[in-house]
């Protein structure tokens, strides 16, 4: 389905194809250093997005976003990682893409969606505009642990009732 987004004619899609989803994981979450600038983190979400559900955002033929949903266990989904290029941000389409993974839950009998993020005793304001974004789509913080990513990195778990 396409939506027009300004001079973006944004399709979605749920990619089934393993290289796929990994090639534009790597292309998009790359562009992003602002929020993905650890090495490590992009080859670990470049591989383990091949067995996730997996929507990306094209402007015509250009992948610029995307979403990988996983499944923890038979009533929670997980974002497991997402990413908007800059420049479309604040144009609905990262909500777009949340309710995709919303309804594919939903469809199939999931209770909760829940995404990790960095935590707001974290200084880094980008990630603090991810907190509010995810605030605006319904996402609730439940607690901020420590011993996920470490002392450094302090990661909030956030949650949405389906």
């Amino acid at each position: 389905m396409a939506k027009i987004i300004g001079a973006c004619s944004c399709i979605y899609k749920l990619i089934e194809n393993q290289e796929l989803k990994s090639n534009i994981t790597d292309l998009v979450l790359r562009q992003l250093p602002d929020w993905f600038g650890i090495e490590e983190a992009i080859i670990e979400y470049v591989d383990k997005v091949k067995e996730t559900a997996f929507y990306v955002a094209f402007d015509d033929d250009k992948p610029i976003g995307f979403l990988s949903l996983k499944f923890n266990n038979e009533s929670t989904s997980e974002i497991y990682v997402m990413g908007l290029l800059k420049e479309y941000h604040s144009k609905g389409i990262g909500r777009d893409l949340i309710e995709r993974a919303v309804s594919y839950s939903l469809e199939n009998g999931y209770k909760f969606l829940m995404v990790k993020t960095l935590g707001e005793t974290h200084p880094d304001k980008n990630y603090k505009k991810t907190r509010e974004f995810y605030r605006k789509v319904g996402f609730y913080p439940i607690e901020e642990i420590k011993e996920i990513w470490g002392e450094q990195n302090p990661c909030l778990l956030m949650i949405r009732s389906l």
